[in-house]
């Protein structure tokens, strides 16, 4: 037996590392698009939408071929692999010429990336099941917490240093990261099926139901949905707070700020939420965070100032922070463990595919 609260400490840290490299960069791609390009702000929203659309495509396509490669040979490689990529990417972010090789890269890192759904995943078989739901909270906050702590050093290092030296520090932490995971996480060999009982997920007629369940089809379809709802403002985020702000001398601080304060509210949440939902249940916690989102989404249209807008979206990060562990702790529980890696791979997949849509529909409307 692996001691699977080691396994989560780890697991958390590194992760925490990665999503913070992942997210120096995310709120000012607009920016640097611009400073090197010299585009209006019409085009640099365009290609920043290209950015999250071509990531999240090539996400959906990778991430379920991933997923059952995982269930097959380990989750641990595929969580190596994922890091190493994106380390790498992040690297090649940072010499780009020109917004059209950003692109390709940001293409590549979405197909061979995906540390979220790796790192979830090596939890989920690893954690005894009446821990499960605290456990991906603690995984899910961790997630939030590096999302609001990202964007505001990543603001910080560009006003100071430039955009371009933010990206070597994004990859520097992903290969801190990717070391911890070779050397002190364990993995649970039990949870890995033998190939005589290996079921591929298959998409023909009525197989993909009989294969995983309609519960975790459901599940999937929900949280492809709130990926889509949540990525609609993404690239529109930047250029929104441009306006509200016009005459900010350090914009980018105030982007990555103003993009961190949900993350801040939704860390705080998910693990609170995931107690509530291992006492209280899944189902009714997730609906009543669902409905939240909803309720709050619409007036942070109506707003005038930054401020104004900070508040909203602080309040926004409380339902959000509650979405995903208690969706997720339905999902794995739904699951059988030799199948959870190509269920929770076939999630990330749904999740791109709403994240794909979600940017060129928000580019479009503003």
């Amino acid at each position: 037996m692996i001691n699977w609260k080691r396994n989560l400490i780890v697991l958390g840290a590194a992760q925490f590392l990665t999503m913070v490299g992942f997210s120096l960069y995310m709120s000012f791609i607009p920016y640097y698009i611009q400073e090197i390009s010299g585009v209006s702000d019409d085009a640099a929203m365009s290609w920043a939408a290209a950015f999250q659309t071509g990531g999240a495509i090539s996400m959906m396509i990778a991430a379920p071929i991933w997923g059952s490669l995982a269930d097959r040979y380990g989750r641990k490689m595929m969580l190596m692999r994922a890091m190493a990529a994106g380390s790498i990417m992040a690297f090649l972010m940072g010499i780009a010429q020109s917004p059209a090789q950003i692109l390709v890269i940001r293409v590549i890192q979405g197909g061979f990336s995906g540390t979220a759904a790796a790192a979830m995943t090596l939890v989920a078989t690893s954690t005894p099941e009446a821990s499960l739901g605290r456990a991906l909270g603690m995984v899910q906050m961790i997630q939030f917490s590096s999302h609001a702590v990202g964007p505001v050093l990543g603001g910080l290092a560009a006003d100071a240093f430039g955009y371009r030296a933010v990206f070597p520090m994004a990859s520097a932490m992903m290969l801190i990261s990717l070391v911890a995971v070779i050397f002190f996480v364990r993995e649970n060999k039990e949870s890995i099926a033998p190939r005589k009982k290996r079921e591929r997920v298959r998409l023909g007629r009525g197989m993909l139901t009989r294969t995983i369940g309609v519960d975790a089809l459901i599940l999937i379809a929900a949280l492809a949905g709130t990926s889509l709802a949540a990525s609609i403002i993404s690239p529109v985020l930047a250029m929104y707070i441009k306006s509200l702000a016009p005459g900010s001398s350090r914009l980018a601080t105030l982007a990555g700020t103003l993009s961190s304060i949900s993350s801040i509210t939704a860390s705080v949440a998910a693990l609170g939420i995931g107690y509530v939902g291992d006492r209280f249940g899944q189902k009714r916690t997730l609906v009543a965070c669902c409905l939240g989102v909803a309720a709050v989404a619409i007036p942070q249209a109506f707003v005038s100032t930054a401020a104004q807008l900070a508040v909203l979206r602080a309040v926004h990060g409380v339902f959000t922070g509650g979405i995903m562990p208690t969706a997720n702790a339905l999902l794995t529980q739904s699951t059988p463990p030799e199948k959870r890696g190509s269920v929770l791979g076939l999630s990330s997949g749904a999740q791109s595919g709403g994240r794909a849509i979600g940017p060129s529909i928000g580019a479009a409307a503003a």
